[in-house]
């Protein structure tokens, strides 16, 4: 995918339209899925996702070197959503309402979905309760599987600073999970 954007890259700054529909096809559900893991709300991530386009579009000729088209698209998409958080300060009964599902059917397949529903709904919810940093990065390494050198470039942060930030994650979230009584009930395979 790498050789692939950079090639799109030169020739959508060149001014050719297919190769910017290839880049927007490409990148477009890593930017969504980055939006809906950082905000838990599928608007909101649709909206994130053409932002981020419309600036890619709009500033694609600002990118000094094509091969770093990844790290400069995950930037605008981290300071869409930052910028969008303290924009609409989005507070967590927000979130929580947006995230929740209703259970629709107790059939032995609609209760593992449920479950599964659930635990997507507390890692949203576990997620939301991060400070931004720590949720930028969790998302960063877990869901996009970026390299450190990679969250530590795109963020302009040490690496060890990056891991920092994983490591209190993954802490804060643990102590989160422990205390929510639901989570003791849900199986984890």
């Amino acid at each position: 995918m790498k050789k692939d954007s950079h090639t799109l890259v030169v020739k959508a700054r060149a001014g050719d339209t297919r190769a910017m529909n290839k880049l927007f096809s490409i990148w477009y559900p890593r930017v969504y899925n980055w939006g809906y893991r950082y905000f838990g709300d599928k608007e909101m991530a649709a909206e994130i996702s053409q932002q981020a386009f419309l600036l890619m579009q709009q500033k694609l000729g600002q990118l000094k070197d094509p091969a770093s088209f990844k790290s400069w698209l995950y930037r605008t998409v981290v300071n869409l959503c930052h910028n969008e958080t303290r924009r609409r300060k989005v507070n967590q009964k927000a979130v929580e309402r947006l995230t929740y599902r209703s259970k629709r059917d107790t059939a032995p397949a609609a209760d593992y979905l449920y479950m599964r529903k659930e635990r997507s709904k507390q890692v949203l919810d576990a997620l939301a309760r991060l400070p931004e940093e720590q949720r930028t990065v969790v998302i960063m390494k877990e869901y996009e599987e970026l390299k450190f050198r990679e969250i530590a470039e795109i963020l302009n942060i040490s690496e060890n600073t990056a891991k920092s930030r994983l490591y209190y994650a993954y802490k804060a979230m643990r102590k989160f999970f422990l205390t929510q009584p639901q989570t003791k009930a849900i199986r984890y395979e």
